[in-house]
């Protein structure tokens, strides 16, 4: 009987000593894999900062010109679909 339990207890041991050898080698892993991945949103979030500084930088330099006449045709033209008196406008029916 005595031989029974100290098996049992070797088992179990066995057992145990597995689950840390399991958790000891695919924690690691798992962490590199979330590092992986924070470190592309990061590169992602740096390069959408880099853009929207672009944008600001086009943005300011808009606020510093005015509103200039060459603006507001290109609003009215872009925006509105207007056109200069004696221009014909040719719709691409391709792009719709």
């Amino acid at each position: 009987m005595h031989n029974r339990r100290k098996s049992k207890i070797h088992i179990g041991i066995r057992i145990l000593l597995v689950i840390v050898v399991a958790f000891a080698v695919f924690k690691p892993i798992s962490l590199q894999l979330q590092i992986r991945d924070l470190q592309q949103q990061c590169e992602d979030l740096d390069e959408s900062i880099a853009q929207k500084k672009v944008v600001n930088e086009d943005l300011k330099e808009a606020l510093d010109e005015g509103v200039t006449d060459e603006t507001i045709a290109k609003i009215a033209r872009d925006v509105l679909g207007y056109a200069s008196p004696g221009e014909r406008v040719f719709i691409d029916s391709s792009e719709q």
